[in-house]
């Protein structure tokens, strides 16, 4: 069938002068005639898809107005399905939404940025001229000297330099470039995949930065940039977390230009060729005053709910169908190419989202055509926020659910969902109840998809903190991961709306047998086992690395460093290295650790048999432990 659609696809991309000439016809349809051919199904899920993931939304980022539009809209269908809200506000009233705090925005109250040189004093306009980004602190900084520091990178590809070991720059404001060593066209010398490699980040640089103590940084996008972004000024308070307490501030690229003649004696464009190709520490004359403060503004988030209320015996019981609903914005963080860029998230998880707003309607028509004496469990779908952020959202619900959680049988989970590739879908989890792989095997087998069944369960998704829980879990997620996840290029124009649509209709069938299955839920654990190869487990992987670490991450602290332990995997690197649920990672090889998103990176770098120090807080003390890294 896709094959058919293939021509009518090259017709919607045509020019208009050959879509007159070929189709004469006034009245063809191509779009309609599709989405007429495929269905029902494929067609609401291709109306929630493209609205959620439409740049309308601002990439969903919770606190941002078209975050708060995706929820309204789910809202709307979850209300329009039939459901009854999910939640009660404070004073008992039905609601729709479940708010928890989730660290929050950033607001700079205080930007001054003076240079002297010589009798002069040249005050820059803070908005147009420079602004002081979200990743650093606040700051009081009189008549500092100035630095410039190439790209701000120590090291990097083929022996290159950016500075030796004894540069001595501490109390220094240093004038960084922005991303990283080009070629005479603008583009990175460094990169393999993507427009630069993960040297260019910001807090790749600020922690190298951070290392020679300095007072505060300024970043200048270099000349001549083949990278769009490299026009911008970016906006007080963003660019990212916090990564150091000093203030960071970025200067305008055209003033910059003016204020290097002076106090550089050279050209911008000079200062970036130096610093493509060779260490670049340079005393410049004059000295800057910087008055930073940020304030923080406490964001709350909300997760979106409504429930088919049960019947009979089984009533009291919860199966919970959720996805997240959250993305990264402009990609200020988790971001895999970087900041700057709208990232829609289709796949990630306009997909998933979709799909439950599709289930929600489906089986409130089941639940209504069921005979008056059925029993059937609660049904909960849920729309989670802060995901992308350390699972807040999941994880503030298992604390506050709205009913104890030994009465929750099930939790289902869809996280990206939309680019099956050759049929296959991964759903683990099949053995975190007892019993549950066997009645589950005929639904697989009737559904048109190919079922990739992983032994072991991902944790980088909402249903992680209810297996911590002990609640059996299904995870539905794509067997094979592509590139662009966590990028700009994660648009809805790439979804497989019909396996997409496949799903739907399978966990329809599902939701339907584990609403009504007359025996209890028993929570099982996997046993680990001596050996796993590639063909017993398919776990899809997101992150890229060849190294399995084994920790749970706890949930993201917006004022806190590191990486918490939420829970560590049995037979694991970690807990060989005896780390333990409620430790905090802090140091890895001697550097410190910014966030999860961070150590993930670090992670990266690593091959099965690495031993790595790790600085580990528990008890207000930090211990040192020598980790060995096991094979994913």
């Amino acid at each position: 069938m896709l094959r058919r659609l293939l021509p009518i696809a090259a017709v919607l991309v045509a020019p208009a002068w050959i879509t007159a000439q070929s189709a004469p016809d006034a009245h063809v349809s191509p779009i309609a005639d599709a989405l007429e051919e495929l269905g029902e199904d494929v067609r609401v899920f291709d109306q929630h898809l493209v609205t959620l993931a439409n740049p309308f939304m601002e990439g969903r980022l919770p606190g941002t107005r078209g975050m708060e539009i995706a929820k309204e809209y789910c809202e709307h269908y979850l209300k329009k399905a039939g459901l009854e809200p999910a939640f009660e506000t404070e004073n008992g009233a039905p609601s729709w939404r479940q708010p928890f705090p989730l660290g929050g925005t950033l607001q700079v109250s205080e930007a001054t940025l003076d240079i002297k040189l010589g009798g002069e004093t040249v005050r820059l306009e803070a908005g147009s001229q420079f602004n002081v980004l979200g990743l650093g602190g606040s700051g009081s900084i009189e008549n500092a000297p100035i630095t410039f520091i190439g790209y701000g990178i120590q090291s990097g590809p083929d022996g290159f330099v950016g500075w030796s070991d004894d540069a001595n720059v501490e109390g220094h404001v240093l004038v960084a470039f922005r991303f990283e060593p080009m070629d005479n066209e603008g583009k990175s010398l460094w990169s393999e995949r993507g427009p630069w490699s993960r040297r260019s980040q910001w807090r790749s640089k600020l922690d190298d930065l951070a290392k020679l103590h300095p007072a505060a940084v300024i970043f200048v996008n270099p000349p001549g940039c083949a990278d769009p972004r490299s026009q911008e000024l970016i906006e007080a308070g963003k660019g990212g977390r916090r990564a150091v307490d000093f203030p960071v501030l970025m200067v305008d690229t055209n003033v910059a230009e003016k204020l290097c003649r002076k106090v550089g004696g050279a050209s911008l464009m000079n200062a970036r060729v130096h610093a493509d190709r060779r260490t670049s520490v340079k005393r410049l004359n004059g000295t800057v005053s910087i008055q930073a403060a940020i304030e923080r503004k406490a964001l709350i988030a909300e997760n979106v709910g409504g429930i088919i209320p049960g019947r009979g015996a089984l009533a009291n019981e919860v199966v919970v169908m959720g996805a997240h609903l959250d993305h990264l914005g402009m990609g200020e963080f988790g971001s895999r190419s970087g900041p700057g860029e709208l990232h829609p998230g289709a796949d990630d998880n306009a997909s998933g989202s979709a799909a439950v707003l599709m289930l929600a309607d489906k089986l409130k028509q089941a639940y209504d055509a069921m005979p008056a004496d059925a029993e059937a469990r609660t049904l909960l779908f849920l729309l989670f926020s802060g995901e992308e952020s350390g699972l807040n959202g999941s994880a503030y619900y298992v604390e506050h659910p709205i009913r104890p959680l030994e009465e929750h049988a099930l939790m289902c989970n869809f996280d990206m969902i939309g680019r099956i590739k050759d049929g296959r879908l991964s759903v683990s989890g099949t053995d975190s109840a007892r019993g549950m792989k066997e009645w589950l095997q005929p639904l697989f087998e009737a559904s048109p998809l190919d079922i990739v069944q992983p032994k072991s369960i991902m944790a980088a998704s909402d249903h992680a903190v209810f297996v911590r829980k002990q609640i059996p879990v299904l995870f539905a997620i794509i067997a094979e991961f592509h590139g662009d996840y966590h990028t700009p290029r994660d648009v809805s124009s790439k979804i497989n709306r019909v396996g997409s649509a496949q799903t739907v209709q399978l966990f329809a069938e599902i939701l339907k047998k584990a609403a009504t299955w007359p025996e209890r839920f028993e929570f099982q654990r996997a046993q680990p086992r001596e050996r796993q190869t590639a063909e017993e487990d398919e776990q899809p992987n997101r992150t890229g690395a060849r190294v399995r670490f084994g920790i749970a991450p706890g949930t993201y602290d917006e004022d806190a460093t590191g990486v918490a332990v939420a829970d560590v995997g049995e037979g694991t690197s970690a807990e060989d290295a005896g780390i333990k649920a409620g430790d905090r990672l802090v140091t890895w090889n001697g550097e410190k650790i910014g966030d999860v998103r961070a150590w993930m990176g670090m992670l990266m770098q690593h091959k099965p048999g690495d031993v790595v120090q790790v600085g580990v807080e528990r008890d207000g003390k930090v211990l040192e432990l020598a980790v060995t890294l096991k094979s994913r």
